[in-house]
């Protein structure tokens, strides 16, 4: 559990498979202007390698010129999917304070 956790917490994790889950196949930029706030080009692209790297998401080149490279989940990243999709669930049950946006 406390290895899941770590998981989901790194930054921008959660919201890159969050936004997969919903939207299906994206690419790069589609996926970044979906994101919450302000993330670099560089940290977005150094965690969909990290999540490719362990096999939650699924990264298809083209091979055009332009780069058109798309991203979508894998079997496994659907799981982590289903896990956030349950946790939309408990937030919508629950009250949180209103200072943890804050944070």
């Amino acid at each position: 559990m406390d290895l899941v956790l770590k998981f989901l917490a790194r930054e921008w994790t959660a919201h890159v498979v969050w936004i997969l889950g919903r939207q299906g196949v994206v690419r790069f930029g589609a996926l970044r202007r979906a994101l919450p706030g302000e993330v670099s080009a560089r940290v977005l692209s150094a965690r969909l390698k990290h999540l490719e790297s362990l096999g939650f998401v699924y990264r298809n080149d083209i091979g055009t010129v332009p780069p058109h490279v798309e991203y979508s989940l894998t079997d496994q990243g659907r799981l982590i999917d289903a896990l956030l999709v349950q946790l939309e669930c408990l937030s919508n049950q629950i009250s949180l304070p209103e200072s943890l946006k804050r944070t």
